[in-house]
């Protein structure tokens, strides 16, 4: 299984950025994943609105494969607890998932179309974060789903 994150734009928070290169790195050592920060085209071009919701789309869905299972994060979304989203995973894993691409939107929100390709919606729960926190939230949950089916004592 390979794991895939897309996000809009780059991480600019130092902090933030350590703490996701070293869940990242974490990471490799139990999957094969990588990090893809798709660009920000509203920073580039005077979009706004649904026409930057579809030239994100459009950057976003450049990233995924037919094959690919799309897990978007939505505040509505399903949230589990930690060794649920392990169980989750252990599930993709027998059912034979090559790939699953976790993206997260830009803070305008995300286009209908990719919400509409999206198998899962999840939330990492009810509080508000940062689009930035945001990814270092997944990347820690993700490493720690691994450590729980890897027997790994991170988890306690």
């Amino acid at each position: 299984m390979h794991v895939k994150f897309v996000w809009v734009g780059k991480t600019k928070n130092e902090p933030i950025r350590s703490l996701t290169a070293d869940y990242l790195n974490r990471l490799r050592h139990l999957i094969s994943c990588e990090v893809i920060e798709v660009p920000d085209v509203g920073k580039r071009r005077a979009l706004r609105g649904e026409s930057l919701l579809a030239a994100e789309a459009a950057e976003i869905e450049g990233q995924l494969e037919e094959r690919s299972l799309v897990v978007l994060l939505d505040e509505n979304g399903r949230q589990f607890g930690s060794a649920d989203f392990a169980a989750w995973f252990e599930s993709e894993l027998n059912r034979g998932s090559r790939e699953i691409v976790f993206v997260i939107g830009g803070p305008d929100g995300i286009s209908q179309e990719i919400s509409c390709r999206a198998q899962l919606k999840l939330s990492l729960g009810r509080m508000t974060w940062t689009h930035e926190m945001c990814r270092v939230l997944l990347l820690e949950q993700v490493y720690r789903a691994f450590g729980i089916l890897r027997r790994i004592p991170y988890h306690k």
